[in-house]
């Protein structure tokens, strides 16, 4: 097949390798047809594969803890129950998960708690009902759900993490379009492996290539409508239109091509989670819903952050405690660093941190950018410094590589100055570069002590990106979307991408 062709590059241009293949359209449709079938087969069998280790990892966990040394039951006894394993397949089938393509992260990670979570429910109800000998462990029954509900979506994000680099696991794309959504568009795609698409090509409706850019962010552009066609019947089966674009070809006839068609509004003001499409006598409505401004969503997000932020400041207090005593021998000043911030509804707060700085860390900043001033450049934008010369060598930058220094911020997270998961706390200067609408949208949230922008472009992203993903999260808020930054949150720590 020529898709492949397509990403091939030379001096800016596209080697249009398609353009010399003769190949009878039906031969090229039933190749396209049983690849699709052998690549469908082949990515439900490793998912599938994926979440039946996860599922007998969480039972041997969960022996493990109780079953085996408190109760001394044979492993046997719960062996015998493997085959109510295939409860859990087919629940993740009819959630449509296998592969579960276009969902996104968020979204798959609820279907699968849900979808676990009933599995387990109805195993529950069939022993009640059945009245089956009390030979099973209720704990270790409760231990195994709780590590199914940790270990089936993490086993999935690894494989998929892996899997996402084969070149056939993702499902070819094309868009229809050539503005900076598009642009925006195939950064998202290729990040996000959980969506599972890998673009191919973009069609510009424009038939003279000799007006617009042949190559965007290394996807070829292919110049005139009529290859959207062609493409779909070369086995291409997703498309995405960007909405207020001329196509040169009618969606009713893209649809009929395409297996999905998918409109990209342009428009950050929006959410774009949990949208719902309404039936309005025929003509398609799209609700929107801000859930962080309803008062129930946020009950469950304080009682979120009030829990986990005790209970993690218990833990956090050894660590805390030997991190103060580091810094006192290392460094003459106080141990803790506290600066006010704005917060909820504007108002001002005290954010504590440990001090990973010297005492005089703003003059030596002004004297090192004096001194560096190609280096300026690099402040401005993200207000950070690969190399900053304010921090203490060993045990600050140790504490800034852990992310261990925002530990004391938890007491915040209890007193309900912060969240756990939110917009940033930033210092004045650096608000005073956002916009004033987005700094009031800021403000009808708490701060966090953890991000979308810290977990996705971390110290490497400017103030557009920050702006971006902030936006996106107070737009999109859900309980989901706090436990998928949180779980990143622990990757980004334990990787140490982007700190510094």
């Amino acid at each position: 097949m020529w898709i492949s062709s397509l990403s091939s590059v030379k001096n800016g241009e596209v080697v249009a390798a398609a353009e010399t293949i003769n190949v009878p359209v039906p031969f090229t449709m039933w190749v396209a047809i049983w690849l699709r079938w052998w690549r469908w087969i082949a990515r439900a069998m490793v998912l599938l594969v994926t979440d039946l280790c996860a599922l007998i990892g969480a039972v041997v966990v969960g022996y493990g803890l109780w079953a085996g040394p408190i109760l001394g039951q044979s492993f046997a006894l719960y062996a015998e129950l493997y085959p109510l394993l295939i409860l859990f397949p087919l629940g993740y089938v009819g959630a449509g998960l296998y592969p579960g393509f276009g969902m996104g992260a968020v979204e798959t990670l609820r279907r699968l708690s849900c979808c676990t979570s009933f599995a387990f429910l109805v195993l529950a109800a069939a022993s009640f009902v059945m009245k089956l000998p009390p030979y099973y462990s209720r704990m270790t029954f409760v231990l195994v759900w709780g590590c199914s509900l940790l270990f089936v979506p993490l086993f999935r994000f690894v494989v998929l993490a892996v899997t996402s680099q084969w070149r056939w696991w993702r499902e070819p794309a094309v868009l229809l379009g050539t503005g900076e959504w598009i642009r925006w568009t195939i950064r998202a795609l290729e990040d996000a492996f959980s969506l599972g698409y890998r673009p191919v090509a973009i069609i510009s409706s424009d038939p003279d290539p000799g007006r617009q850019d042949r190559v965007v962010e290394g996807i070829p552009v292919l110049h005139g409508s009529e290859w959207a066609l062609r493409m779909a019947e070369q086995g291409v089966g997703v498309v995405f239109i960007s909405e207020g674009e001329p196509l040169g070809v009618s969606t009713s006839r893209l649809q009929q091509h395409f297996r999905r068609v998918v409109m990209i509004r342009e428009d950050w003001d929006l959410p774009v989670e949990r949208v719902h499409l309404r039936n309005l006598g025929g003509v398609l409505g799209v609700e929107f819903t801000n859930n962080l401004l309803l008062w129930h969503n946020r009950v469950l997000k304080r009682v979120l952050d009030l829990g986990c932020g005790v209970m993690w400041l218990l833990c956090a207090l050894p660590v805390i405690g030997l991190s103060a005593v580091a810094l006192k021998l290392r460094s003459r000043g106080p141990i803790f660093f506290c600066q006010e911030r704005e917060g909820l509804d504007g108002r001002p707060f005290r954010v504590w941190k440990l001090r990973t700085m010297y005492v005089d860390a703003e003059q030596r900043l002004t004297e090192y950018l004096a001194a560096n001033p190609d280096l300026r450049h690099e402040w401005e934008t993200h207000f950070k410094l690969a190399c900053d010369p304010r921090i203490i060598p060993g045990i600050g930058t140790l504490l800034r590589r852990w992310s261990f220094d925002e530990l004391p911020q938890l007491w915040n997270i209890v007193k309900g100055d912060m969240s756990l998961v939110g917009p940033r706390p930033f210092p004045e200067y650096h608000l005073q570069q956002f916009p004033e609408d987005f700094r009031e949208l800021r403000q009808r949230v708490r701060p966090g002590l953890t991000g979308m922008w810290q977990v996705t472009v971390r110290s490497s992203g400017g103030i557009e990106e920050q702006k971006a993903y902030d936006t996106y999260y107070i737009r999109n808020w859900s309980i989901w979307v706090d436990l998928h930054i949180l779980a990143r949150t622990a990757f980004a720590v334990v990787t140490g991408r982007g700190a510094y």
